[in-house]
């Protein structure tokens, strides 16, 4: 808030004309505009403009170097809201020759500023004067103007870009890949042309190391942008398919899944045999739906091998392919003899998901498994094939010291909604282990409603600490969802429920506004 001032009275003094006698002066307003530069964005944009045209070289400097580094850190999506924090800046046609007296680097800004003006005429000699720039950085406002909606400005913009196309500005039209991008999507105009001649400049064989010298670059989406070039060549060129198969992105090993489609028989068996060992559960399931004949014909143990994979989709899609092809006919007894053979968490999993509640003991004799992931395996198993006699193990489980364990037992517990559960949960709001209470308070809020209201009230009057915190921070969600509650509680839950209200009353620890809003919500209800 106190930045949002600062800027309020900066703008005011920034737009007041410069005084011989009184406030501002040259310095006032030089003074003003440094106190902004660390925090200046976007929008202080209309307000810095106009000084590039004072007399005064200083206070015009100052303001040209501003918004240069205003629009040095706009990068990807952010150009989206240029447009609308610039086209109203009040720019003087008249005079706009005069943004070529500063450095070429800052030129680019304004006269790119300027090409985002919502008077055409103004956007057009912003291009013209910026057309004999050799800055590369004018290229994301060029591709910005070839969509524009006045014809000329658009026939000029293509013209501008094309005179780009040059190995000096290869990494700026890279770096602006998401505006290249957007091209195919514009509906004013078909621009789809357009983005082919600059595919096609991008991936010249001259540039041809420059682009695969970028499948190494720290951003993914640029890194992605980059193969889709590269797409026509991995026929020819094993590196390519290299590099994206040792990606640390599954982004891009999702994309080779598609891209190896038209390479010769026995380099695309290799690269899927390669894939369907993924570490990524979205790479194996892309291979199984794009690659379904092929691997049933040629890789149907590790299809075998997928149906105990770790993941559930993957699992649910190999379960699929193997029931369509007749290759396993009964999965629950598949299951069932590789948990005697190799009890791994996905064959565990599985049997949960295809079995029924006669298997609960098969997999409840490895709940005490010293292997974490059996474990969490078993409960998740056991939780599937019979909620009834898994319900005391898996509400055991919130005291597990295994994160992940507590993590599955409380979001299965939340979505059972049993009132055992609930009562179990209401008992451990007393315990002594502010974890537990804390877990057991979240558990009896995921079932909503009356319940929900009473745990907290009663942990509000008798926790303290954490616990305490907690108990408000979720009161204060249950008012905001409280007017969807169309039922009334019971006489003995609101009698308890009043109540408790007294006693937090009494503690007072509750705003009194908030207090007098639950008291008149109850009282209506009950």
């Amino acid at each position: 808030m106190t930045e949002r001032i600062d800027k309020c009275s900066v703008h005011y003094v920034l737009m007041q004309p410069v005084k011989l006698l009184g406030y501002p002066k040259v310095k006032d307003k030089i003074d003003a505009l440094n106190s902004i530069r660390p925090y200046a964005d976007l929008k202080d944009i209309e307000y810095i403009y106009p000084l590039v045209f004072e007399k005064d070289i200083e206070l015009a400097s100052t303001a040209a170097q501003i918004i240069s580094e205003i629009m040095e850190r706009v990068r990807g999506k952010q150009w989206n809201m240029v447009y609308d924090r610039v086209k109203y800046t009040k720019i003087n046609i008249d005079r706009m020759s005069i943004l070529l007296n500063f450095n070429p680097e800052v030129s680019v800004h304004l006269l790119g500023v300027a090409s985002l003006n919502y008077s055409g005429y103004i956007r057009e000699k912003a291009l013209k004067l910026s057309s004999g720039l050799p800055d590369s950085r004018i290229i994301p406002y060029i591709l910005l103007r070839l969509s524009d909606w006045v014809l000329p400005v658009r026939n000029l913009a293509l013209h501008i870009l094309k005179s780009k196309f040059t190995a000096e500005n290869f990494d700026a039209f890279i770096d602006n890949f998401y505006l290249i991008d957007k091209l195919q999507n514009v509906l004013r105009v078909d621009l789809k042309s357009v983005r082919q001649e600059i595919v096609d400049y991008l991936g010249d064989d001259t540039l041809l190391d420059k682009l695969k010298s970028k499948l190494k670059h720290p951003n993914v989406k640029l890194r992605l942008f980059c193969y889709r070039l590269l797409e026509d060549r991995i026929a020819v060129d094993d590196d390519i398919i290299n590099f994206a198969l040792k990606d640390k992105s599954f982004e891009v090993r999702v994309w080779l899944v598609n891209a190896i489609k038209n390479l010769d028989e026995a380099r695309r068996d290799n690269v899927i045999g390669k894939l369907l060992q993924d570490k990524s559960a979205k790479v194996k399931t892309a291979v199984l739906r794009n690659y379904e004949n092929v691997v049933c014909l040629k890789f149907k143990e590790m299809l075998v091998r997928l149906v105990a994979d770790d993941n559930a989709a993957v699992r649910d899609e190999a379960r699929f392919i193997c029931k369509k092809h007749s290759i396993i006919k009964d999965f629950p007894e598949f299951y069932r003899q590789q948990i005697f053979i190799n009890p791994v968490p996905g064959v565990l999993i599985g049997l949960g998901e295809t079995g029924n509640k006669k298997d609960y003991d098969i997999v409840y004799r490895l709940f005490d498994h010293e292997d974490p992931k059996i474990k969490l395996a078993a409960m998740i198993a056991m939780w599937y094939l019979s909620k009834d006699d898994a319900v005391g193990h898996v509400i055991g489980s919130i005291e597990s010291g295994i994160p992940k364990v507590r993590k599955i037992a409380k979001k299965f517990l939340i979505s059972s909604k049993m009132p055992l559960v609930l009562f179990e949960m209401k008992n451990r709001l007393k315990d002594d282990n502010v974890d537990i209470k804390l877990v057991a308070l979240e558990i009896i809020c995921g079932y909503g409603g009356w319940h929900a209201l009473e745990s907290i009230l009663f942990v509000i009057a008798n926790g303290d600490g954490i616990v305490l915190d907690k108990a408000k921070e979720l009161l204060n969600k249950w008012l905001i969802k409280a007017t969807n509650i169309y039922s009334n509680p019971d006489e003995a839950t609101g009698k308890r429920i009043i109540s408790l209200c007294d006693d937090v009353k009494l503690k007072s620890v509750i705003h009194d506004d908030a207090l007098k809003e639950l008291r008149f919500f109850i009282e209506a209800r009950i």
